[in-house]
């Protein structure tokens, strides 16, 4: 559990039960949200590294990490927008991280998109590029990627 400014914030991984309010917050969230089949099958293939922040038993935001053969690929992150800088996209990410294996994880956003590219650059992720026009509605995507890495375990 996290303590943020708003109260306790539980992260855990996604449930089935979870996938209707995953699918509204992404309407809300989202100029062009993915569809919900996408995102059934994204918590269903990745069931460590979909995860769900939840505050008093209602989902707050999610955050899903896929696995492609080069990489790891942060497909998503979303916040309610009343729980926005508030600490819980960061909580989201901190609980990725651990669970992460080493190597590269890369995302997309827009390239409008200031307060996540924020985050993204406080949490040690660097500009590799710009997809143009990757969006619908024809705005570019900046790319951006960190390399995870592990510290190894100390036996006592």
């Amino acid at each position: 559990m996290e303590t943020l400014a708003s109260g306790i914030v539980q992260i855990r991984p996604v449930r089935s039960d979870d996938l209707g309010a995953i699918h509204e917050l992404e309407e809300t969230c989202f100029r062009d949200p993915f569809p919900s089949y996408f995102i059934d099958q994204l918590a269903q293939a990745n069931p460590e590294t979909f995860l769900v922040a939840i505050d008093d038993s209602r989902i707050l935001a999610y955050a899903a990490v896929d696995n492609w053969s080069d990489h790891q690929h942060l497909v998503s992150i979303a916040v309610d927008s009343n729980s926005r800088r508030k600490g819980v996209a960061q909580s989201l990410l901190n609980a990725l991280f651990d669970r992460l294996k080493e190597g590269p994880l890369r995302l997309e956003l827009r390239r409008s998109n200031e307060a996540a590219l924020a985050l993204y650059l406080k949490n040690g992720f660097h500009n590799i590029g710009v997809t143009y026009s990757y969006y619908t509605d024809g705005e570019d995507a900046i790319q951006m990627e960190k390399w995870i890495t592990k510290k190894d375990e100390i036996l006592a």
